[in-house]
Parts: C-alpha cells; structure tokens; sequence
C-alpha cells in the first residue's frame, strides 16, 4: 500500500513538473483586408460597402496583443487579449466618422502545439467592441454599453498563428509571429447598427517571461 501511494506520489508530482506558466506581450503591424460593411440606420437606406480600414497601430491607444500560456510538454492552452483597431477610410457622404478606435477588442482561448522550430496556434472567441461613429450628422451615444463605457460583445473571433521564441535567459524570451485574425460584429450606431466584418494579416514582435513550472 505505501508503496503504491508513492508511485502514485510520483505520477502526479512529475506531471505537473511538466507544466509551465509564462506571460507574453506584443506590438506589431496589423493590414486590414477590404471587407464587407453595411450600415442601417431606422428611417434611411442601407448603406454598404466594401470597406478599407486603416489601423494605425502605434497611434494612442496603441495596437497590443497579450496572453497567458500553460504548457505541458509540447502543448497548452491559452487566454489571450488583443486590442485592435479599424479606421473607415472610404467613407460614402452619409458618414462623418466610422471608427472601432478604442478597439475591436479580440478575446481568444487558444490550443498551442509546439515543435523544435515553431509555435502553432489555432484559437476562438469573441469581439468587444467600442464604437466612436456619426452617421447622417447622428453621433453615437458613447456612455452606453457594459458599464455604460461603451463597450458592447459584438460577436465570434477566430485566431491562426505561427510563431518562433529566442530565449534570452532562463526565464525571459523574445517572440515574433505571423497571425490572421477574423470576426464578424454588430455594432451599434445611432439609431441603427452596422455589421462589421474583420480580416486581419498581422506581423507581431514580443517578449515572454518564464512565470513558473508547476
């Protein structure tokens, strides 16, 4: 029986030795993909368009991506935050501004595969977004929304990455990746909403910290 206990000790003690908790952070250059955009606003046509969005990453609040990871062994899970950002470009002579500036918030839960060369990462989740828009001369109210800070869950994401780490030390690494997010939102405008759908090429540049093995 004790002998068994302690096999059993052994089991649990070196499986969870195999676990690895690191935090990451990145800035990058996101490129828009043209995408469809229609506008409907109570009492007036509907507007659409096939939209292009600037993103303007190192304007305030600046482009971000962060994320949690646990590893065990050659793959993990993760929660992983990104703050995106879209400008209307093209806008038709009914809109005054159409931006998603203080972000098309992305929030995933990733499956992560690592190899000797790379990191794979395949993720879902959904959009938070915060709309700043006037359409026809009506400016959205902006302190509505989840605590009336003009917030709203807006719909599905999906996440594909493929991505490398250089260690530096023991505990701290740089990282670099090649993403593609997609989402598709409803966001509202006054008045009305809009459906907005996201396609987003990104090249992003970080680092990694080693938390813990547990």
């Amino acid at each position: 029986m004790k002998k068994t206990a302690m096999i059993i000790f052994f089991m649990v003690q070196t499986c969870f030795s195999q676990q690895k908790f690191n935090f990451e952070f990145y800035c990058g250059l996101p490129l828009n993909i043209p995408m469809p955009l229609t506008i409907n606003q109570n009492g007036e046509r509907p507007l659409s368009l096939t939209a292009r969005y600037a993103s303007l990453p190192f304007n305030i609040p600046i482009f971000w991506i962060w994320r949690l990871s646990l590893y065990s062994e050659n793959n993990g899970w993760e929660f992983e935050a990104v703050h995106h950002k879209m400008f209307l470009e093209n806008k038709p002579s009914e809109v005054q501004q159409f931006d998603i500036s203080h972000g098309l918030n992305l929030i995933f839960i990733n499956r992560v595969w690592q190899t000797e060369e790379f990191i794979f990462r395949f993720g879902a989740g959904v959009a938070v977004a915060h709309p700043e828009n006037e359409i026809r001369n009506k400016k959205l109210d902006e302190d509505k929304g989840i605590l009336n800070l003009g917030y709203y869950i807006s719909g599905p994401a999906i996440n594909l990455s493929i991505g490398r780490h250089i260690d530096v030390t023991e505990f701290f690494y740089f990282s670099a990746e090649t993403r593609i997010n997609a989402a598709y939102a409803v966001v509202p405008i006054a008045d009305g909403d809009s459906n907005v759908y996201c396609l987003s090429l990104q090249a992003v540049f970080g680092f990694g910290i080693k938390i813990a093995e547990l």
